[in-house]
């Protein structure tokens, strides 16, 4: 397993949080925890947030697919709203890669406010 020396986190990644809705029942609303939850005004807000709070030594390996190691890290995001949420991220290393690539960010249900 090969540990991860940066991140990467593209804007595109960061414009999904901020604009991806779901059907009723199919999951999480993401564009509506992070604007309206969060109040976060956009995608390049919560990108830097994110990238503020979390660091390589943070990562704990979750599990591997086909294209690499999964990683979480759980941080503490304060919205523009005040709202302090515990979030886990989750990043993916490529296999004979060594940059974390960010793949999404979500409330921890165990973590609360």
């Amino acid at each position: 397993m090969t540990l991860p020396n940066r991140f990467e986190f593209p804007i595109a990644k960061a414009q999904y949080l901020f604009s991806r809705t779901t059907e009723p029942g199919k999951g999480g609303d993401k564009r509506k925890f992070w604007q309206e939850v969060m109040e976060f005004q956009s995608p390049e807000a919560i990108r830097e947030t994110i990238l503020a709070e979390v660091s390589l030594d943070m990562l704990q390996p979750q599990s591997q697919n086909e294209q690499g190691q999964l990683y979480r890290a759980y941080i503490q995001v304060t919205g523009a709203s005040g709202i302090s949420r515990r979030i886990r991220t989750v990043w993916i290393v490529l296999f004979n890669e060594d940059i974390a690539r960010f793949v999404t960010a979500v409330p921890d249900r165990s973590g609360g406010l």
